[in-house]
């Protein structure tokens, strides 16, 4: 009876045993779990930190004062660290237009959007936001294994001892440094995009610049329109008139002489 009496006693206390070791091992489970997820939360926030974004902005806008505007945005473009990558203006019979595309630093982007809205009237804004971080990592990587196969490629060539493999390691070496080549442009081509904001700028010249007082100054500005459109219309029918008065002049020529052809024919007769 008292061998199994303690057989008994054993077999719990094995069983105690056994679950402590299993409470203790799911402990260390949660732990290493839970410094897992610091991990990668770190890792996280580190390459948002690291981010390559490519940022693109399209601005519209209107102003009465067109020449001293245009003058404003070129300073403003050179006193931010950028530059117009590229330029159209087109004058209109009434209206001249302006479209640039401009390129300013990263930081410097947002103060020269306010800057250049705040001196005339917004018509609209847009804005969009490439990620390509991927890419940029994965150019990073390719251009490091080929350096790498660059440098074992080179002590391939000192020990070559024959011509036949100096030719085909030559090659290889070519195609190689080539390869650095591209991808070193597609890395500097990216770190471009991702440094400067690219932001198109619209400018029209107009009379009034658009309000949004309310609902009876808009009536007003439709009604003011309205007598603007009826005094163009007058005039371009002027203009017509004007513009046909040859015409009238050598028709009513030939009337008078086909007039004074039919008389003399009559008094003939």
């Amino acid at each position: 009876m008292k061998k199994i009496f303690a057989l008994t006693i054993c077999v719990v206390l094995l069983i105690a045993v056994l679950c402590g070791c299993s409470e203790s091992v799911k402990k260390k489970d949660v732990v290493n779990k839970t410094d897992s997820f610091v991990v990668e939360e770190t890792l996280d926030s580190e390459t948002v930190a690291e981010r390559k974004l490519i940022k693109e902005i399209s601005l519209d806008v209107e102003t009465k004062d067109y020449d001293n505007y245009i003058n404003s945005v070129r300073a403003t473009v050179s006193s931010n660290g950028g530059y117009i990558e590229a330029s159209d203006e087109f004058n209109d019979s009434d209206f001249r237009s302006f479209t640039a595309t401009i390129r300013i630093p990263v930081e410097k982007a947002e103060g020269f959007t306010q800057s250049v809205s705040s001196n005339a009237t917004v018509k609209s804004r847009s804005e969009n936001v490439q990620d390509v971080t991927e890419q940029y990592v994965d150019i990073e990587a390719r251009i490091k294994v080929y350096e790498a196969e660059e440098e074992s490629l080179l002590e391939i060539m000192k020990q070559a001892d024959n011509v036949t493999d100096l030719l085909s390691v030559k090659e290889r070496l070519a195609n190689v440094r080539a390869q650095i080549e591209s991808y070193t442009a597609q890395l500097k081509s990216l770190e471009n995009q991702t440094d400067y904001s690219t932001i198109t700028l619209t400018v029209t010249e107009v009379e009034r610049e658009v309000e949004t007082e309310g609902y009876w100054s808009e009536i007003w500005n439709n009604i003011l329109d309205g007598f603007k459109n009826v005094g163009k219309i007058i005039t371009m029918l002027f203009a017509a008139l004007l513009s046909a008065m040859p015409y009238f002049i050598v028709l009513a020529i030939i009337g008078v002489i086909v007039l004074v052809i039919i008389r003399i024919v009559k008094k003939k007769k």
